[in-house]
């Protein structure tokens, strides 16, 4: 029965370690950190094809559940290599730094396996409250405390309008178990309780997907936290908030009225994401707005549950975590100690580390969803998907989005490879680089050879 939660087990024991070496204040612990991530990608490997129950049904590991928490766990370990030496972070802090990691990648693996609304909101709770706490850990500056402000009251926000429809929900169905949910949806499609029980759940998911409405956290976040912070940020959370939506939300799609918000929201997310980041000059705030269309794009597979729409966001959600962390591998290491990164720090990369700007370019034409990149046949998939659903203004729309992507990304290609400047050496860590290689490669190999990915995705969505 163990073999089935055994990633929870070593991301506890992960917890439990770095909260003593914090006591103990020691440092240098990423390579520790390094371990217990790959154990834990381990850990998650032998237990993929378990199948248990836990406390009367509030927590399954099936094959959903393990899919998420592979992937969570391989973003953990990425995020710790590519985290490094903490440079932006408190010394002083690195032993709680990965405590509280620890704690609320605990939480995510929680939220993925949840088969009851209030478990489900527990864990997403254990794994946002850490994160308030690490948001702040910048060295220097000082604003980070306004912006981990905005991030507890967005939050605290989101939080409410959740358990406002966790009880709607309970007040329709008389359960908070999925178990019980299910059978009976059919006889509360047009029960206004039930309809608007689910749009106020949703709020809680669309901030952790940094989706809009609730969107207005993320550009000050991403840019008051050190980057090693953001990159963990950017990455995890995003994969539960995909895992909840694909178990709960598309049980209720054919829900009177739902689809057009659904609709509505995937289209002013690509575009005011997109439209924001047309205009930024700094990298990590870039990457925000970016994030913010990117969950427009996750948000239309939710549109064609029957056509393949469920798998396309899966994978497109995979696809977008090791974007995202190899976007942030560069920031990293153009960034300074303890200032922004203005995308002018990216000038002359070509000269300065050919192996990063060969990973940058490879990743922004993946984030633009250009051929051949993991980016653009994730993007096939879903709007195939959906146009064949008989949506055809959300895919018109993000064709649009598309295009207006491309100005921004392509730009920021541009100025890593044409710019000219005196080029400063930049010599990352040899393991730093044989990284970014294997990223881009895994970026392009995904864009070729996607089989392998929607298979496990397609199998995770028929253990459902």
């Amino acid at each position: 029965m163990f073999n089935g939660i055994l990633p929870e087990i070593v991301i506890s024991t992960a917890a439990i370690f770095f909260f003593i070496s914090s006591l103990l204040d020691r440092k240098n612990l990423q390579r520790w950190a390094m371990g217990f991530g790959g154990v834990a990608v381990l850990a998650s490997l032998i237990g993929l094809k378990h199948k248990y129950i836990f406390f009367h049904g509030a927590f399954t590991v099936d094959g959903f559940s393990r899919f998420f928490s592979l992937l969570i766990c391989v973003a953990y370990l990425l995020a710790c290599v590519i985290g490094g030496r903490l440079r932006q972070t408190d010394d002083q802090k690195t032993g709680e730094f990965y405590f509280f990691i620890s704690i609320s990648t605990l939480g995510l693996l929680l939220v993925t396996g949840a088969t009851e609304l209030l478990t489900l909101f527990i864990g997403l709770e254990i794994s946002s409250y850490p994160l308030f706490i690490v948001a702040s850990y910048r060295k220097g500056l000082g604003y980070q405390f306004e912006s981990v402000a905005k991030y507890m009251i967005f939050g605290a926000v989101s939080t409410a309008f959740m358990l406002y429809g966790i009880t709607y929900l309970y007040g329709a169905f008389g359960s908070t178990f999925l178990a019980d949910i299910i059978p009976a949806i059919p006889t509360h499609l047009h029960d206004p309780m039930a309809v608007l029980g689910v749009i106020l759940f949703m709020a809680g998911l669309l901030y952790k997907l940094s989706a809009f409405p609730f969107h207005f956290w993320a550009p000050d976040v991403y840019a008051g936290s050190a980057a090693e912070v953001v990159a963990y940020i950017a990455a995890l959370p995003k994969l539960a908030a995909v895992a909840l939506l694909v178990r709960v939300v598309s049980l209720f799609m054919d829900m009177e009225g739902l689809t057009p918000v659904l609709t509505i929201l995937a289209i002013l997310s690509m575009t005011m994401g997109n439209l924001m980041a047309l205009t930024q000059t700094e990298l990590k705030r870039l990457l925000a707005y970016s994030a913010v269309s990117h969950a427009g794009y996750i948000l239309l597979g939710l549109l064609a549950p029957a056509d393949g729409g469920l798998t396309a966001s899966l994978f497109y959600g995979t696809v977008y975590t090791f974007m995202t962390l190899a976007a942030f591998l560069v920031a990293i290491q153009v960034a300074g100690d303890e200032h922004d990164i203005p995308l002018d720090n990216l000038a002359g990369l070509w000269h300065r580390s050919p192996v990063l700007a060969i990973m940058l370019v490879i990743t922004f034409i993946s984030l633009a969803g250009l051929p051949p990149t993991a980016g653009f046949t994730g993007k096939l998939l879903l709007l195939t998907a959906v146009w064949k659903a008989g949506y055809f203004w959300p895919v018109f729309a993000a064709v649009i989005n598309t295009l207006i992507g491309m100005f921004y990304y392509l730009k920021v290609i541009k100025i890593s490879l044409v710019s000219s400047t005196d080029p400063v050496p930049l010599a990352p860590p040899s393991h730093i680089r044989s990284l970014a290689l294997a990223l881009a490669l895994l970026l392009l190999f995904l864009g070729l050879l996607p089989g392998g990915v929607l298979e496990l995705a397609e199998a995770a969505i028929g253990s459902l």
